[in-house]
């Protein structure tokens, strides 16, 4: 039934069955589809599509063209028409602009206001004298209760709650300076979190997938999914209880959504056809114990590192034994080294019948101290072993310096740290000799164990070579007590494919590097004092073999990195654990203190690949989790 009173224009399209009350104006071409129900005094501005089975109460306005304020920052264009789903309900004197669009199922409470070009999903609830401002996107089956407010440009998921009262921002100038043109960004709310009622949220903050604000918060910076946050300003208490999620965390440990600390899969995969080849070569040749693979390996990897010899070995830790005992390393002697390193690194002196000495890190860099070597020098000390920790070269310059003072031989061990470079001279070039391990996840990996001693030193090659085959130069004739430790042309064969991409790989994990740098700074982590990012030494190429950070609550992030899918953020084995082993053997160590730095450093995932950017999403989600504490 239409009331008599009603003002139709004659253009507009009004179904025969609806039911218009007194004194409503639908102007021209505006669409009424089947079934609606119009209030009395309701408007309906030109074009306006109301659909089938909607209907609106008392003095609503449906597709007001708007008419900003003189000072409004709002730029004036033309609009769409006002598009209203299938059976929606809107209450009386509820305002709907134009170039919005409402679909299907929505409810709008008594005197809500929807601007312009917003876009509501299915069954969204606007509550009682809710304000939705313009250019915000409402996700299906969200509630905004009565009286909140949502500030322009808002981004609301599916199934979101926010409770009453709630008021979102969207300028930190509050109308002041022109920045706020440039810098202003309404709120971002995933799908399932909540909102307590009265609770503030400030401009450009993101609320996590399920997330809970108790009310009367204040959050001030981005919310983890998953976690309730309370207080003014709002701070982490707790996960959200599983029973009350509707949307369940993605699955962390299963093979599509881990985040391996070095993807082999994507690394293999991009050479399966060129790694085939040598294999199915290297098969038929039957020559698998050193051999031309690893000769011509030896030569190109001592041309990478600036030497004149490369002496393939079995593994990094038979590198260090076999340069040790080629340097005459013994018996009674004393090797000077870090506390801050991997086991072998210590686990060699021991094995060469020496005693490892440790000198305290330098704190930025976490490689040795070299102004703190000179005190550690006895009668018995042979060499100083420094370690280039996580692709980045020790202090070389100073430690070269006192080893050619004190006549002491310098063994590099740079297990990870192939391409690295110091005053413009590659690791292993600088010392005496330098070790290099080729194990799957290093700079350069192959395909099982497999290393490499570098050196200039004619005799110290010569005595490697010879302790790798047992001592021998001629078969048989064992000149000295080697080992059995040589590199198999298997590995070289899949490391000799491996190396024409190497230099790009490395400029990738820079680039990585780079990126994980920018989002940590972006969050404001190193400033703050939650977060040291690698440091950086001058005049040092550095290769990233791992991108280590130190985290003033680090067992909480390594926990939220698992959590995330980084099954693998590994922490480095500091000195503690060996000095223990080494006195079951009965075997001394000097000048070993605990150091604190291991407990607090987290390696994050370390991609060569530019196609995938887990890692550093994961970083991005892990930032915000350390400031919550």
């Amino acid at each position: 039934m239409i009331s008599k009173t009603a003002v139709i224009h004659t253009e507009a399209e009004v179904s025969p069955d609806c039911r218009i009350g007194d004194y409503c104006v639908i102007e021209k071409g505006a669409v009424i589809e089947s079934g609606v129900e119009l209030g009395h005094h309701v408007v309906v501005h030109a074009q306006t599509r109301v659909g089938a089975g909607t209907t609106a109460g008392d003095g609503c306005v449906l597709g007001r063209v708007p008419r900003p304020a003189a000072t409004s920052t709002v730029v004036q264009r033309e609009l769409d028409p006002l598009v209203i789903g299938k059976n929606c309900t809107i209450g009386i004197g509820v305002v709907v602009y134009r170039g919005t669009e409402v679909k299907d199922f929505c409810f709008l409470g008594d005197y809500a206001s929807v601007r312009e070009e917003c876009k509501l999903g299915e069954t969204v609830l606007v509550g009682q004298r809710v304000v939705v401002e313009n250019s915000v996107e409402i996700g299906d089956n969200t509630k905004i209760q009565t009286g909140a407010y949502i500030t322009a440009s808002t981004k609301i998921g599916e199934s979101v709650f926010i409770a009453p009262m709630v008021t979102t921002t969207n300028d930190n100038y509050m109308g002041r300076t022109e920045k706020r043109f440039v810098d202003r960004c309404g709120a971002s709310f995933e799908k399932g979190c909540r909102v307590g009622g009265g609770a503030t949220i400030l401009p450009g903050v993101t609320i996590g997938e399920e997330a809970f604000i108790a009310a009367g918060s204040l959050v001030t910076r981005d919310v983890p999914g998953y976690q309730l946050v309370m207080g003014a300003p709002a701070r982490l208490v707790r996960s959200v209880p599983e029973e009350e999620l509707i949307f369940q965390p993605e699955a962390k440990q299963d093979e599509k959504t881990s985040i391996p600390s070095f993807d082999l899969k994507r690394q293999n995969a991009e050479l399966r056809k060129e790694i085939a080849v040598a294999l199915d070569k290297t098969i038929a040749s039957g020559q698998f114990i050193l051999g031309d693979h690893v000769k011509a390996l030896e030569e190109e990897i001592a041309q990478l590192c600036g030497t004149k010899y490369g002496i393939g070995v079995a593994n990094g830790s038979d590198a260090l034994l076999l340069a040790l005992l080629a340097c005459g390393v013994g018996p009674g002697d004393e090797v000077i080294t870090t506390p801050f390193t991997f086991f072998a690194t210590a686990g060699s002196i021991v094995r060469a019948g020496a005693v490892p000495v440790f000198v305290d890190i330098d704190p930025k860099t976490y490689n040795i101290d070299a102004e703190k070597i000179e005190e550690k020098i006895t009668s018995r000390t042979k060499a100083i072993m420094p370690v280039h920790l996580f692709g980045q070269s020790a202090a070389m310059d100073r430690i070269v310096e006192i080893a050619r003072t004190k006549g002491l031989k310098v063994i590099e061990d740079a297990a990870q740290a192939l391409g690295a470079e110091y005053l413009d001279r590659p690791v292993g070039s600088m010392g005496d000799a330098g070790c290099i391990s080729f194990f799957p996840t290093k700079n350069l990996g192959c395909f099982g164990d497999g290393g490499m001693v570098v050196t200039d030193d004619d005799q110290i090659a010569a005595r490697v070579r010879m302790l790798r085959v047992h001592g021998t130069r001629k078969k048989y004739y064992h000149e000295l007590m080697g080992i059995n430790s040589r590199l198999d042309a298997i590995q070289a064969a899949v490391l000799r494919v491996k190396l024409p991409h190497f230099k790009e790989w490395l400029k990738r994990r820079q680039d990585n590097a780079k990126i994980y740098g920018d989002l940590l700074k972006a969050a404001g982590l190193p400033v703050s004092g939650y977060v040291e990012t690698p440091y950086h030494l001058p005049g040092a190429f550095h290769t990233y073999n791992q991108y280590t950070i130190a985290a003033r609550k680090r067992d909480e992030l390594r926990g939220y990195l698992r959590e995330a899918g980084d099954r693998d953020n590994n922490l480095l084995s500091v000195a503690t654990a060996p000095a223990a082993c080494f006195r079951k053997q009965g075997t001394s160590s000097r000048g070993f203190s605990p150091c604190r730095t291991g407990s607090r450093n987290c390696a994050l995932p370390s991609y060569f690949s530019g196609a995938d950017r887990r890692g550093s999403q994961a970083c991005c989600r892990s930032n915000n989790r350390i400031l919550w504490r």
